[in-house]
């Protein structure tokens, strides 16, 4: 109980001697310049940080009245330490000054001084730290964002982190935030994060590099992101097929070792170059060591070019060009026997139009033996498939036609088939 009295009263006897100091400040800009303070500056071996709305250099946000911030990133350890100097400013002159930090309460007060020298201290601990300043009372501190992304690192079939695991963060701009390789157990953390898109990381000698990109955070998010490495296997292809049935066309591929765990991409375009190649699968295809994949075609009749290509490794194998050959056009156009034949009044006559690209225009015509067309029918375009034609020549554009022999003319495109018929009276 005496010794909880005894803090109190030294507290208050701290914070008395601060605020005696804070007041000694604003007396001392008056009696040694004369002039207000226009704006204070923070310096060091990172950009300048402002407080004064009509400094173009400013880059601190306001909070209130005299109240300021900015967020800062101060280096890994290992880098020069970051430092920090206050300067106060009347009319953009700036003059060094001297300033005093408490560690223990993470806080301090600006001190006007008449030396030049310039005190320099290093910044404690690295990553981001928000700086908050009030230019009335020159007192600063800093605080911790309070962010935090975290989770596990395992093998693929295994409960283990493998040795040698690295762990980087990098913000928007691809800047590396920090790295983590010093795994106690199976988990990493970063913590003290603001608000930013980030990505990660994680890398160890023998597994394929897995990276997590868009990261989306928000202020005081705690993000849980767990994280598995696969083993970086030799992929070989053993063989590989291409089957094409009509509208589709079926790959399949083996490998000539054990690739469990590593997926495929399957890439196609209509020449054989892999760079214009556009991707066909959502997600990676998994097998082992057979593999598949069925593929819609547009134009069951146009060649196609097929890359198989090891997923999620820039330099992993690519297997191609693999030709899909397209289908050939069946060219099995016919004219039939028209029937009954003899015929009285009219006749049937049957046709077929084989596989094409494209529909065909049709025309069906009729002569006599003397070669005068007797009438003309133009049946369109159609289409691959079997078909017929009901004749009557007394529905002709020549009434009444004699019994006799004629002929009937069947144009499909550029293609003319003839039969002979015979009418009876």
């Amino acid at each position: 109980m005496i010794g909880n009295k005894r803090k109190v009263e030294v507290m208050l006897k701290i914070s008395k001697q601060l605020l005696l100091a804070s007041i000694f400040v604003c007396l001392a800009f008056g009696l040694l310049y004369g002039n207000p303070i226009s704006s204070i500056q923070l310096v060091g071996n990172f950009s300048g940080i402002t407080c004064d709305p009509e400094d173009t250099d400013n880059d601190m946000t306001p909070l209130g009245n005299h109240e300021w911030v900015k967020l800062k990133f101060i280096d890994e350890p290992g880098a020069p330490p970051d430092t920090i100097d206050f300067k106060f400013t009347m009319n953009h002159d700036y003059y060094p000054e001297h300033w005093g930090w408490s560690f223990v309460y993470g806080w301090g007060i600006a001190k006007l001084a008449q030396s030049t020298s310039n005190i320099v201290a290093a910044l404690p601990d690295s990553g981001y730290h928000y700086f908050h300043f009030n230019d009335s009372t020159f007192v600063y501190s800093l605080e911790r964002p309070s962010g935090k992304i975290f989770g596990s690192v395992l093998s693929k079939g295994s409960d283990e982190t493998p040795d040698g695991t690295t762990i980087t963060l990098r913000n928007y701009e691809d800047n590396i935030i920090g790295t983590f390789n010093e795994f106690t157990d199976s988990l990493y953390f970063f913590t003290h994060l603001p608000p930013s898109v980030y990505s990660l990381q994680a890398s160890a000698e023998g597994y394929n590099d897995t990276t997590i990109t868009n990261i989306n955070f928000t202020e005081g998010d705690s993000l849980q992101i767990d994280i598995t490495l696969y083993v970086k296997t030799a992929v070989t292809i053993s063989s590989a097929t291409c089957e094409r049935r009509d509208s589709e066309i079926i790959l399949s591929w083996s490998t000539g070792n054990d690739c469990a765990g590593i997926g495929f991409n399957i890439y196609r375009g209509e020449k054989s170059t892999y760079s214009k190649m556009e991707k066909r699968n959502l997600n990676p295809i998994y097998g082992k060591p057979e593999y598949g994949f069925l593929d819609v075609c547009e134009d069951r009749y146009s060649d196609y070019y097929y890359y198989i290509v090891e997923a999620d490794e820039i330099n992993g194998v690519k297997y191609g060009p693999i030709k899909a050959s397209g289908l050939m056009p069946n060219a099995s156009s016919s004219l039939g026997q028209n029937y009954p034949n003899p015929f009285n009044p009219s006749t049937t006559v049957p046709y077929t139009i084989g596989e094409t690209r494209e529909p065909q225009e049709v025309t069906i015509s009729f002569f006599d033996v003397s070669g005068k067309m007797i009438s003309r029918n133009e049946l369109g375009n159609k289409t691959a498939g079997d078909y017929m034609f009901t004749w009557n020549p007394s529905m002709s554009e020549k009434g009444k036609i004699p019994s006799g022999v004629y002929y009937c003319k069947l144009t499909i495109g550029k293609t003319i088939y003839s039969r002979k018929m015979i009418l009876i009276r």
